[in-house]
Formats: structure tokens, C-alpha cells, sequence
């Protein structure tokens, strides 16, 4: 019994200390309406559409609500639309264009700040963090 003890307890510590840290892929904050270059490429990203349809401010929501972003990504040579998504059936949270994936992470303000504004937001009124791979 103290051998099967002193087994699992080993056995514990190993998984513990050898945990698999998840690959941490750079960011890049984008402001609607400004094109922004991805450091170190020869791309730049322009935030060009929002769709927010997160819960609004003050109401208590069973789901946090819907984003969808709209992104131009260019190169020298070429330029390409894509549709970043957190709960749409016909996009996704990630996306590839220019060789690279990019992913949605997060998008501010919240609705509670939207809502100080007194007005529609606008799209320069919105700042969306995304992701993307570099090469091994």
C-alpha cells in the first residue's frame, strides 16, 4: 500500500512538472478605419467592419453575444478579405490570408463604456486584438 501511495505520488509530480505550456502567439491592436503592419512581416492588417452584438450594457444576458469583424490583409503582392468570428455559423475565430492565421482575442470598448458614448459607436470607436502565427 505505501508503494502504491508512493507511486501515485510520483506519479502526480511528474504530469505536474512536465505540464505542456500552450505556444504564446504575438498580438497586434487594431484600431477601426487604421491600417496597422504586423511587426517583422510585410503584411498590414485594417480593421474595415464590426458587427457587435454583445449583450448590452445593464441587462443580464444567458449568452455573452456575437462578434464578427470584417479584416483586410495586404501584402505587396495581394490584399484579402477575411471574417473573424466568436458564434457565427459561417466564419470562425480564426483565419488564414498572406500565409499567416490570424485570431480573434478580444474587442473593446465594452458595451458599458459604448453605452457612455451617447451615440452609436462608430468604427474607429473600436480597438479589436487579434493573434497570429509566426514560422517555426
Amino acid at each position: 500500500m505505501r508503494l502504491a501511495f508512493a507511486t501515485l505520488a510520483f506519479v502526480g509530480l511528474a504530469t505536474a512538472s512536465c505540464a505542456l505550456t500552450p505556444k504564446i502567439y504575438p498580438q497586434i491592436v487594431l484600431i477601426g478605419g487604421e491600417p496597422a503592419a504586423v511587426p517583422d512581416t510585410d503584411i498590414t492588417l485594417l480593421l474595415t467592419e464590426v458587427e457587435d452584438q454583445r449583450c448590452p450594457a445593464g441587462v443580464d444576458c444567458v449568452w455573452a453575444g456575437m462578434i464578427r469583424v470584417h479584416l483586410t490583409v495586404s501584402t505587396p503582392r495581394s490584399k484579402q478579405e477575411i471574417v473573424l468570428c466568436n458564434q457565427c455559423e459561417d466564419a470562425r475565430d480564426l483565419a488564414t490570408a498572406a500565409g499567416r492565421t490570424f485570431g480573434l482575442v478580444a474587442l473593446a470598448p465594452s458595451t458599458e463604456d459604448l453605452a457612455r458614448l451617447g451615440r452609436a459607436p462608430v468604427l474607429a470607436d473600436y480597438a479589436l486584438t487579434v493573434n497570429y502565427d509566426t514560422p517555426d
